[in-house]
């Protein structure tokens, strides 16, 4: 669960810091999640319905931390956390397309 404004408040720029990396790395999973749920519609077309709604959930979830973490005014901190895991998604996408691309070789 996140942190009350309260809470935040009480913790050092290095606290919230790593408060949103666990909400990234909870993103994450919720993301394999969804992939996961995606390709099982290849066998079961019923969940169809089950991956539009995480996908709409997660989507709702990520714009609802973005306008708190604003109205709280952590905005520029959770930035921050924002390109960090930006960098890292981008050098996971690097090292698949890395493999990929020797694999097609």
């Amino acid at each position: 669960m996140f942190p009350t404004q309260e809470e935040l408040k009480k913790m050092g720029n290095k606290e919230r810091l790593n408060v949103f990396r666990r909400y990234f790395a909870a993103s994450r999973y919720n993301r394999l999640i969804i992939q996961q749920n995606l390709l099982r519609t290849a066998l079961d077309r019923s969940l169809i319905a089950r991956v539009k709604e995480l996908e709409r959930a997660y989507n709702k979830d990520f714009f609802h931390m973005v306008r708190t973490v604003s109205y709280y005014g952590y905005l520029e901190e959770f930035l921050a956390a924002v390109r960090e895991e930006d960098e890292a998604l981008q050098k996971i996408i690097e090292a698949y397309e890395k493999r990929m691309s020797q694999s097609l070789k």
